[in-house]
């Protein structure tokens, strides 16, 4: 939320917002980490490659279909609310004939247009692995942070679905690096004074992909 603190004529002159899409107040959202195992809490194993764990698919579900008017808390729009593992978890219960991931599938959700094959693919993996509640924090590795493999599919993922029209357009590289090297995107990521925070649905992105974005930006935002 933007903070009253700047005079109007430094907001005239100085304050960029992103505004391609109607965002709400950031929400709170709490995982709790549990392991693979189902015996809860966070054993510190690595990551398993052929596991597709929930704190990859939060944000995905969050950012494109728990916005305002949606699927968030508030509105829950046709019943149906889709802002932490329980309300997700009771749409998917018969996996991929549930009606959430057919709409997905489709593409008739979210209303914003399809989302990339690899993003579906990725929901499909989790539900057919049991849509379990599982975290594992080595999911997101700072060290690497090239655009095709890393930076593009968090933009994907958590920006994609209010930035792929209008005036703030997120939808390719050289626009996405535009954004980057004038401080747009690191300042709304960031929920800085004077930018519309991002994502719109959640509250902060990790820190490790905050992290994974300034040092992309850094290095000068190459479409490497």
């Amino acid at each position: 939320m933007l903070k009253q603190i700047f005079s109007f004529s430094l907001i005239a002159t100085s304050i960029i917002v992103f505004t391609s899409c109607e965002h709400q107040p950031p929400v709170k959202i709490s995982i709790t980490p549990v392991d693979t195992t189902g015996n809860g809490g966070n054993t510190g194993r690595k990551c398993s490659p052929d596991t597709v764990y929930f704190n990859e698919i939060l944000p995905i579900i969050v950012s494109n279909c728990a916005g305002a008017g949606c699927h968030d808390a508030a509105t829950k729009a046709d019943g149906v609310q889709l802002t932490d593992y329980a309300t997700i978890r009771s749409r998917v219960n018969n996996g991929l004939n549930s009606k959430l991931f057919r709409e997905i599938n489709s593409g008739s959700m979210p209303p914003t247009g399809r989302l990339s094959q690899d993003i579906i693919d990725k929901i499909k993996k989790w539900i057919t692995q049991g849509a379990k509640n599982n975290y594992c924090s080595s999911v997101c590795d700072s060290t690497k942070y090239t655009y095709s493999a890393d930076i593009s599919k968090i933009i994907a993922t958590n920006c994609i679905s209010c930035h792929n029209s209008g005036t703030v357009l997120l939808n390719s590289h050289s626009n996405v690096q535009t954004f980057a090297l004038n401080g747009r995107l690191m300042g709304a990521l960031k929920h800085l004074p004077g930018y519309q925070p991002m994502p719109n649905s959640t509250n902060f992105l990790s820190d490790c992909e905050l992290k994974k974005i300034q040092k992309w930006i850094d290095n000068g935002a190459p479409n490497n």
